[in-house]
């Protein structure tokens, strides 16, 4: 991930011999130490004017599985596509499970979906993504990021579930009942999954991002205007590209969208699944709370409050689902 929130600034004595500092240093082949560090997130740093031409450098100390599938959309995918994204600069192996990763500094303006105009600019941004990726071998060569993967999320943290209700010593009543919902629940999605299924084949295959939220995008002014970067692609895959069109303006991308790829593409089809989206992005995010294993107790509560909001928009989420198909939109 490019960006973040600056947690600190490291001062000038700190910089000798910084991990982040040295991995650049060694990868760049520079001399110059940073004009300063700013930790963004405890493994994610800027090196203010250390890049080309004094500008600043992101580096990300990540999983390898991670930076190697961030390496191909950076460098095999994104620059092949009439999008903007970061500079990436490459990657440094410090084991065989870790890398450093160093990208262009994009800013800090934060993507926001309640403003219209960026709504907008993003409708576009991934209209031309995902239609223009679609030819690209590189992105065939993605993990697969369709219906599967989803169900695998689903039935995985129906599991976790249900083994957390075997071993319910440090759960309340409430919570206990809130697990039973969930697990029910994801019982009944499956239960529709061949709506999930018919509705994703209708459409082709592309490079998705898997994870598009405002925490994942910025945005800057260039020569021609404002300009989206989208970040942070470990979740990317080769698949529907349902999982990018929630709460995207979905007009603007029809307008972007070729029916040389999408031959059947309109405003109707494309809500349609944008529906679907909305279910599935629901599934990994319950997949993710339910991985996370809470060792204390206030810990073990966010988690809770957490799937509570998550049951909530996973049953307003079924229900549209269910509206759509229902009134016979095939």
């Amino acid at each position: 991930m490019p960006n973040g929130k600056l947690e600190s600034t490291l001062p000038t004595a700190d910089w000798v011999g910084h991990p982040a500092v040295a991995a650049w240093l060694a990868f760049s082949g520079k001399t110059a130490a940073p004009e300063h560090i700013d930790v963004l997130r405890s493994t994610i740093y800027r090196l203010a004017g250390a890049g080309p031409a004094g500008t600043s450098v992101i580096v990300h100390y990540c999983r390898m599985k991670k930076a190697l599938i961030e390496r191909t959309v950076y460098d095999e995918i994104l620059p092949h596509v009439p999008v903007t994204a970061p500079r990436f600069y490459g990657l440094k192996p410090e084991t065989s499970d870790f890398a450093w990763m160093f990208l262009e500094d994009v800013g800090d303006r934060r993507y926001s979906d309640a403003d219209p105009v960026l709504r907008s600019l993003e409708g576009r941004w991934m209209g031309l993504l995902h239609s223009a990726a679609s030819r690209l071998p590189a992105a065939r060569s993605l993990p697969e990021a369709g219906p599967q993967r989803h169900l695998n999320y689903l039935v995985t943290a129906r599991n976790d579930i249900r083994a957390s209700l075997a071993n319910p010593a440090s759960l309340e009543a409430g919570d206990i009942d809130l697990l039973q919902g969930i697990a029910g629940d994801l019982d009944a999605v499956e239960c529709d999954w061949a709506d999930v299924e018919r509705i994703c084949a209708s459409v082709p295959s592309t490079l998705v991002h898997g994870d598009f939220c405002p925490r994942n995008a910025y945005v800057r002014h260039s020569r021609d205007g404002l300009a989206m970067f989208p970040i942070d692609w470990e979740n990317a895959g080769w698949g529907t590209p349902a999982v990018d069109l929630f709460r995207i303006d979905l007009p603007a991308y029809v307008s972007i969208v070729p029916t040389c790829w999408w031959p059947d593409v309109c405003l109707e089809a494309v809500q349609r699944l944008a529906t679907v989206g909305k279910l599935l992005r629901c599934l990994a995010a319950i997949f993710w709370q339910t991985r996370l294993k809470a060792t204390a107790a206030h810990c073990l509560k966010g988690q809770i409050a957490a799937l509570r909001v998550l049951r909530t928009r996973l049953t307003e989420a079924v229900l549209d689902l269910r509206r759509t198909t229902r009134v016979g939109v095939r």
